[in-house]
């Protein structure tokens, strides 16, 4: 049998790929998409805190579950730029939670983590409602003044449980 070596570029667009359908295949539930506005391609995904647990304590995740309590997600968000698929490692991403009928919070900052040894962004939302969630994403990239905003939608992926 004869290996094929991707390059590197194709390796780790595949990894995040791989990382996504392996996410969506826990639940049919589970939110996903991909987005490209301003040259930045962004890939995020909202998965419940339990499927993070398993591998991290919550407590230690981003400053721990939020106070205000509820169903506690991870949003997850990994950028590329557009024109070379080069993964963006090193930009600044804050996401404000909205949901019908609640006050939003201010945006929080999504940190910088590895997934499968790849450069993304997390944090957890406490949300009260099994949605939709509107996120307002914004990215600021160092050699950039203006920051690009997304504006993602999703479902929770508890609302059949209830």
């Amino acid at each position: 049998m004869k290996t094929i070596l991707l390059p590197k570029t194709c390796r780790r667009l595949a990894a995040t790929m791989w990382l996504l359908l392996l996410v969506a295949m826990l639940s049919p539930a589970l939110a996903q998409s991909r987005m490209e506005r301003s040259g930045v391609t962004l890939y995020w995904g909202l998965v419940p805190a339990a499927v993070v647990a398993d591998k991290h304590a919550l407590a230690e995740l981003h400053g721990g579950p939020p106070k205000g309590g509820g169903q506690v997600h991870h949003l997850v968000v990994a950028l590329y730029d557009s024109a070379t698929g080069r993964r963006i490692e090193d930009a600044v991403v804050r996401a404000q939670l909205s949901e019908a009928g609640i006050v939003d919070e201010p945006p929080k900052y999504l940190l910088p983590m590895k997934v499968n040894d790849q450069a993304s962004y997390g944090q957890v939302f406490g949300v009260a409602k099994e949605g939709p969630y509107r996120f307002r994403v914004w990215v600021r990239l160092p050699q950039r003044t203006d920051e690009i905003e997304f504006a993602v939608q999703a479902w929770s992926p508890h609302r059949n449980e209830r």
